[in-house]
């Protein structure tokens, strides 16, 4: 008896774990993707051991696990559709239009790798855009584009974002391109 109790307790805990986790929600990951720019402006310098080590958590450790466990990061499958995207888009041209802005780039979003960088950027390069990646201290690498000096440009820029597979893109108002 005790058996079969313990059978039905494992398939019941099985049952659970085995559903799709819930898709990112753009607006927590933009929110903690903001709380994780305050931090790094805040603090820019990580304090490493002799052997590589880091000495403390540090104000950054918060908001990376946060990231991470929002599922705030950008994985290979997420950009799965960027080539049909760059072939529904061409021929590609970047809209000058609407006001003028202080120019700005647009985060789109981490990236877990380095072969993903490069091919998120040549994808935005080949559409036109300047790409750069930026390591990020726990998570990947930051990609941006830009910068944009129209709003036309900016709104462009972040609509073609989000449906390259970004799931929280933003104008990084604080971040020097």
């Amino acid at each position: 008896m005790r058996g079969l109790a313990s059978a039905l307790l494992v398939a019941a805990v099985a049952g659970c774990a085995a559903g799709p986790a819930p898709a990112p929600d753009p607006a927590v990951c933009a929110t903690l993707f903001s709380r994780y720019d305050t931090a790094a402006r805040r603090y820019p310098v990580t304090r490493f051991d002799e052997d590589g080590g880091v000495v403390s958590p540090g104000p950054l450790s918060r908001p990376t696990v946060a990231l991470r466990q929002n599922r705030c990061l950008t994985s290979s499958a997420d950009l799965d559709g960027l080539p049909a995207l760059a072939e529904r888009l061409a021929p590609y041209r970047i809209d000058d239009g609407g006001p003028a802005i202080r120019p700005v780039p647009v985060h789109l979003g981490i990236v877990t790798g380095i072969s993903d960088e490069a091919f998120v950027t040549r994808y935005f390069r080949g559409f036109g855009y300047r790409s750069r990646g930026i390591g990020a201290e726990g998570l990947g690498r930051r990609i941006y584009i830009g910068p944009f000096t129209t709003q036309g440009a900016l709104d462009q820029a972040l609509a073609v974002a989000r449906e390259a597979g970004f799931i929280a893109p933003y104008a990084a108002r604080h971040t020097r391109f």
